[in-house]
């Protein structure tokens, strides 16, 4: 395969969700050239994607907040967090906020105290809306800058090095190939959870950054610990749920009107649905989790009280209000049906507080970095992670520019290690009978069917079944100008994540082993390598 096209910049930036476009704005400030690179559009990722009323950020209340901030954290993070992240996280949030004014957003105070999902404490919490206006806003001011140059529709496949450190990428844009020379790469391309059939995500966040980086020589960690959120299927798909109306539950049906579990009115069950109704993702740290346990994938269906509608909390009114008024769904009057959606991927690469991979110049900022999150997530602190650490990859990295001399690249000798790369990972092509949209198809049903909340051996041992009776159908060499290599990419991160589940032989947080079902009590992280596009799974004992 031949490249087409070169582009030479200071610092490449890889996503435009949140963390990427901050990071796009502050190394415009600092007078940097930068290469924004999407496999979609402008202003795109989670972070855009309109799935509720608002999207908070919890910042640390004073300065006596800090310990109690660190606390929730930490107890949440269940052994797997990152502790000097988190402190480098509560001493910038707060200070950090303003970033969002750069790049279009216009955050406001929530005016009650309610503690975000998992945190003991209340404290501040800063909310933006408006997708579509602060995308206006963003798109106006980026796209008029002189030193920056956009590439959309440009889907990275490979990552450059040459002496430990980055000097490029390779992007595929239609059939064509693209480098893009630069001395630093700033990862912001996000987690994993576009890979499932339900997510609570736009296509394409998908894992292949993960694999790029991995490739690279970074290392990733507690990639199985995945959100995963209730959301509807009924009466419109892909909205989210908002759990906190659990406490007005009056019972949960299967789709034939079989009663799986009585609700609040049932003195046996209320607490586990007052519990159920304080935080939204699946964990099987509390005692309600038993409620997730028996929701199928089809779905179940949600009957309230009336008494859902008389509490005038900010909490309830402004989720209620934007569920009837935008999306059309009354809780009361509609037939409800919920199910597990993928949503956050609490891991991600190894980062330290300037966002740096252990691979010089490359650093990952957003969803696709382990930040500060462990076997759980609190509410308000991912979008508040993309802040702090997009600023200080910045930081960081026009200093590493300053201090590191370019290195000279034949593009014949990139072409040739990209060709032989190629020519590593078709080595199994069978067959030819799929195409691309088939196969992501038959991707996103395996991983649903196999990598859900509810996971085992014996499931991990059939999804791999599968990728391979899947890749014996299709020719990653001969649908190479029909962008193969993200399909290859794609199929890699599902089997990280897979191995990562299959690893950890215990049930913690956000991961549940039907055949392990008890938290073990030695804590350990599971790293995960690549060598010679291998996975290499290593446990790492912290205590």
């Amino acid at each position: 395969m031949k490249i087409k096209k070169e582009f030479k910049t200071e610092i490449l930036v890889v996503g435009t969700g949140i963390a990427g476009l901050i990071a796009t704005e502050r190394a415009l400030k600092k007078r940097k050239r930068v290469c924004l690179v999407t496999n979609k559009k402008l202003c795109g990722g989670a972070s855009y994607f309109p799935l509720k009323g608002t999207l908070g950020i919890q910042v640390t209340k004073d300065k006596d907040d800090c310990e109690r901030y660190y606390e929730d954290i930490v107890k949440m993070g269940n052994g797997m967090e990152n502790p000097e992240l988190i402190k480098t996280y509560i001493s910038n949030i707060k200070n950090s906020l303003y970033l969002l004014n750069k790049i279009g957003f216009e955050p406001w105070l929530r005016k009650d105290s309610r503690p975000a999902c998992f945190a003991k404490y209340s404290r501040d919490i800063y909310l933006i809306n408006n997708w579509k206006k602060a995308k206006e806003r963003c798109k106006r001011k980026l796209k008029n800058h002189r030193g920056l140059n956009i590439l959309e529709n440009s889907t990275l496949v490979r990552i450059v090095t040459k002496d430990k450190r980055v000097v490029g990428a390779i992007f595929q844009c239609k059939q064509n190939f693209i480098f893009v020379k630069s001395k630093v790469i700033i990862l912001a391309t996000g987690g994993v959870a576009s890979n499932y059939k339900d997510s609570l995500y736009p296509e394409g966040i998908n894992g292949i950054g993960h694999i790029a980086a991995l490739d690279a020589g970074a290392i990733a960690q507690n990639m199985e610990f995945i959100q995963f959120i209730p959301a509807f299927l009924k009466p419109k798909y892909n909205v989210l749920f908002g759990e906190h109306t659990l406490k007005y539950c009056l019972g949960m049906y299967d789709l034939r009107n079989n009663l799986l579990l009585s609700g609040v009115d049932d003195e046996k069950n209320k607490e586990l649905w007052i519990e159920r109704s304080s935080y939204a993702p699946f964990s099987v740290d509390f005692k309600s989790h038993i409620i997730d346990l028996k929701i199928p994938t089809e779905g179940v269906s949600i009957k309230y009280s009336k008494e859902l509608y008389e509490n005038k909390e900010e909490f309830y009114i402004v989720y209620l209000d934007w569920l009837k008024n935008d999306m059309g769904i009354d809780l009361l009057k509609d037939n409800i049906i919920i199910s597990h959606f993928a949503h956050s991927c609490n891991g991600g690469l190894k980062i330290d507080e300037f966002a740096r991979t252990g691979v010089n110049g490359l650093y990952a900022i957003g969803e696709v970095a382990s930040i500060i999150e462990g076997a759980n997530r609190l509410g308000g602190n991912s979008l508040g992670g993309s802040l702090v650490f997009a600023n200080r990859a910045i930081i960081n990295a026009v200093e590493y520019i300053k201090n590191t001399k370019s290195l000279k690249l034949k593009k014949r000798d990139i072409e040739q290690d990209f060709n032989a790369w190629i020519k590593e990972i078709t080595r199994e092509d069978k067959n030819n009978l799929l195409d691309k949209k088939s196969v992501i198809k038959i991707l996103k049903n395996i991983t649903s069917d196999n990598l859900g909340i509810v996971r085992s051996a014996e499931k991990v041992k059939r999804l791999f079944e599968e990728l391979k009776n899947m890749r014996e159908s299709y020719s990653i060499e001969k649908n190479l100008k029909e962008g193969s290599l993200e399909v290859y990419l794609m199929e890699e991160s599902i089997k990280m994540l897979a191995l990562s589940i299959l690893n950890r032989e215990e049930s913690r947080g956000a991961h549940y082993r039907e055949d392990f079902p008890e938290t073990s009590n030695e804590v350990v992280k599971l790293n995960v390598k690549r060598k010679n596009n291998e996975f290499i799974i290593e446990k790492v004992k912290v205590r």
